[in-house]
């Protein structure tokens, strides 16, 4: 991957994680979540702000519960944005694919 590791390539915790559903409460870091630095998340804006534009409660310090129907609605805004938040929407896409086979949502964990 390019813009996502896996827990074990995570260097440090400035790190947001793409948490498969519902987050529990508690658990951070798990070996089937994808997570993004954030230098890449606030270097590459357009991804950023195509979350916000549809996800308004979405916040990058705290958790936010996206739903498939938002995950698709920003899919649609991504395509306005730079090549680069494209290629990072279309990344986590291919690992959403299987996350949303069983899971209604995943939960984006802010630093």
């Amino acid at each position: 991957m390019k813009y996502f590791v896996t827990d074990n390539e995570r260097e440090g915790t400035c790190y947001h994680e793409f948490y498969r559903g519902k987050w529990d409460g508690y658990t951070f870091w798990k070996e089937d979540s994808l997570s993004i630095h954030d230098d890449i998340m606030v270097e590459h804006e357009g991804f950023t702000a195509a979350i916000k534009e549809i996800v308004t409660r979405y916040d990058p310090f705290r958790e936010t519960e996206i739903s498939i129907d938002e995950w698709r609605e920003i899919g649609k805004i991504i395509q306005q944005k730079d090549e680069t938040s494209q290629e990072i929407y279309q990344e986590a896409d291919e690992w959403l694919k299987d996350v949303f086979k069983t899971n209604g949502c995943f939960t984006i964990l802010g630093v």
